[in-house]
């Protein structure tokens, strides 16, 4: 036999049973969430503190964000750089000047390894003779460039 009747049996019949408001008392609002949702930095720091201090082994428990995870379908394994002829034909007395490429007569001789550019795609047009080095490059940029006078030399063939 208890010495003081459970507070429940005092307020039966009192519709919120001395908490106040309808709803203060349920779920876990006033104790800012049940478990590691909270946070840690306000309601339950002491309680995080002794955590640390003990050692505690799971990563969880470090208070902070840790970023984010890009969505799948953003990510992508490997990116390849490329460029277009009509932007090889803007760049290439840029390239001349910045001695990645060279000049003889009226011919300019580029490897793009050496800026980066693993594969060449055909939109636009060129009017410039290039002989290029290149990994990779489309059936249009081949036929563009060769039909300016130029020449590609591909280093690896697709796999």
């Amino acid at each position: 036999m208890r010495k003081y009747p459970k507070k429940i049996r005092k307020m039966r019949g009192n519709r919120t049973c001395g908490y106040g408001r309808v709803g203060q008392h349920r779920k876990a609002g006033q104790r800012a969430g049940k478990g590691k949702t909270t946070q840690w930095k306000k309601s339950k720091k002491s309680y995080y503190l002794k955590q640390k201090e003990l050692g505690f082994p799971d990563p969880d428990w470090d208070m902070g964000k840790k970023g984010f995870k890009r969505p799948q379908d953003i990510v992508r394994l490997s990116t390849i750089n490329t460029v277009n002829v009509k932007d090889l034909d803007y760049k290439i007395e840029k390239l001349v000047d910045e001695k990645k490429a060279t000049k003889s007569g009226d011919t300019y001789t580029i490897n793009l390894e050496s800026v980066h550019i693993q594969k060449v795609l055909g939109r636009g047009e060129i009017n410039k003779k290039v002989n290029i080095t290149v990994n990779k490059a489309s059936e249009r940029a081949v036929q563009k460039i060769e039909a300016a006078g130029g020449k590609v030399t591909i280093l690896s063939e697709a796999k």
